[in-house]
């Protein structure tokens, strides 16, 4: 269904014969869910594990979110590429759901839902700019265009892996500058490069480049199916 010439066009409305969309005369525009837009991020930065089947796994989560009185369980970070497995098989507890999920109004399971819940509200963008998943989905974008020859070419590169279209020129300038601002606080701040890298290095053009692809994973083409 999803590689139908129907499914896959534009949703804007072209055809005024049609305007309730009843002849499918424009895709459908909704809003990624949870697990969708976190294995999208990891799917574009290279990161997300090809592997399937198995148990569940725990990918990184904040500290004290399992708060277990009468027992000794507790989230153990699972390592190597369980860490960036798909959504489907992070390790679901009904009475400590998994944060990022439920920032995103997914399910705890604790009841069976027949249609998931779409919302779009600014708290989701404390996961998206701060949750350790992006982050390191961002620093390894950044490593994938910082060869490039130009500034201007790896922030282009960096749009066209998140959303797989030409940058415009508007937004473009836009990044730019976010891109100039974050290299001048990385240069007279080496520490603080350090820290967004987390890799043993203080690049500050790379620190810079990982801020522009926050950014970008914070736009409504890489959070919306339009």
């Amino acid at each position: 269904m999803v590689m139908s010439g129907t499914y896959r066009q534009d949703s804007r409305r072209t055809d005024e014969r049609d305007p309730s969309n009843r002849w499918l005369a424009r895709g459908p525009r909704v809003r990624l869910t949870a697990e969708q837009i976190r294995d999208q991020a990891l799917e574009i930065s290279g990161l997300l594990s090809r592997k399937m089947y198995g148990k569940s796994v725990m990918p990184h989560q904040p500290d004290r979110v399992w708060q277990t009185v009468y027992s000794g369980e507790s989230w153990q970070t699972s390592a190597g590429e369980d860490s960036y497995r798909r959504g489907v098989y992070t390790f679901i507890k009904r009475t400590s759901p998994y944060p990022s999920i439920m920032m995103f109004d997914g399910s705890s399971r604790e009841v069976c839902l027949v249609q998931r819940v779409r919302t779009n509200t600014p708290l989701q963008a404390l996961v998206t700019l701060n949750d350790p998943v992006y982050m390191e989905a961002a620093v390894a974008m950044a490593k994938c265009v910082v060869n490039e020859k130009s500034p201007i070419k790896r922030i282009a590169g960096i749009y066209q892996m998140a959303t797989h279209k030409q940058v415009s020129m508007a937004t473009l300038e836009v990044l730019a500058d976010l891109y100039e601002e974050a290299l001048l606080n990385y240069q007279s701040d080496p520490e603080a490069a350090f820290k967004v890298l987390s890799c043993n290095s203080d690049s500050a053009p790379e620190a810079a480049l990982s801020v522009v692809a926050l950014a970008v994973m914070n736009l409504d083409e890489f959070l919306t199916k339009e």
